[in-house]
């Protein structure tokens, strides 16, 4: 009988032994537990050489950045002390935790440096598109009439040559106010862009007759195929004889490179 009660015993021993305990319900279980230090560590790896540890009575940023983690987890101080007293007195399920915030912080840090070699193969692709070129050295303002016996003489004629531009925009910006003067039915600003195969594209906008600022503008896409070699046109084109005021500001022309998608990879 002895023998018996004897067996049992070390059987029930072995048993307790190798029953986990379970977290209360009261506290985080072993997930949430794991995100938090996995949290309160990188803080301390962002803190850098500081010693100062949770408990520090200091009131200072330190222990605010701690604070700031356990506000994210909805925990107070007193909660998470409670807690950490409950994981160290059970070892075997406080180490399942640290292994989980080993493979928080690992899964975190494979992220973060997976972000900056994205980021750093953005700016090398960015460093080597060509930035865009200025093209209208002339001036950039005008007042018209500048012959009011000569109509013709007042559509600012313009011939800018380049040097073999290909794949971009090219743009014509210029800013009109009328002050006083006759109706123009047919006003615009045009632009003739020449390529060195002798071809070229002609582009016109109509510009509005108003006595507040108006922008006009040409925007014309130079295809990689092609290679730009003149622009030329009039910034203010008009079929009559009627003579009118205008202000004309801000003349540029501008061309942008463009890169497709496949370019950029490429690059």
């Amino acid at each position: 009988m002895l023998r018996y009660i004897s067996i049992l015993a070390v059987l029930l021993v072995l048993a307790s032994c190798s029953t986990r305990p379970r977290v209360p319900r009261n506290l985080p279980d072993e997930g949430e537990m794991a995100q938090v230090l996995a949290d309160i560590y990188q803080v301390e790896s962002v803190l850098g050489q500081t010693r100062m540890s949770y408990n520090s009575s200091k009131d200072d940023k330190v222990s605010g950045y701690y604070k700031y983690v356990l506000d994210q987890h909805e925990m107070t101080k007193v909660e998470f002390d409670t807690a950490m007293s409950w994981y160290s007195a059970n070892p075997t399920v406080l180490s399942d935790v640290y292994e989980e915030v080993i493979e928080i912080l690992s899964r975190r840090d494979a992220e973060l440096k997976n972000k900056i070699n994205k980021e750093k193969d953005e700016r090398k692709v960015i460093s080597k598109i060509p930035g865009k070129t200025e093209l209208w050295n002339d001036t950039t303002a005008f007042e018209l009439p500048f012959d009011t016996k000569d109509s013709l003489d007042n559509r600012i004629p313009y011939d800018v040559k380049v040097d073999s531009l290909s794949n971009g925009i090219l743009r014509l910006n210029a800013s009109y106010k009328f002050t006083e003067g006759g109706f123009l039915d047919s006003a615009k600003m045009m632009m003739v862009a020449c390529y060195a195969d002798s071809t070229k594209d002609t582009l016109s906008h109509q510009i509005h007759k108003s006595f507040n600022k108006v922008n006009g503008n040409i925007s014309h896409k130079v295809i990689k195929s092609k290679q730009l070699i003149n622009v030329s046109g009039y910034l203010f084109d008009h079929d009559t004889s009627n003579i009118s005021k205008v202000n004309i500001e801000g003349v540029k022309m501008t061309f942008i490179p463009t890169m497709g998608a496949e370019e950029m990879e490429l690059h």
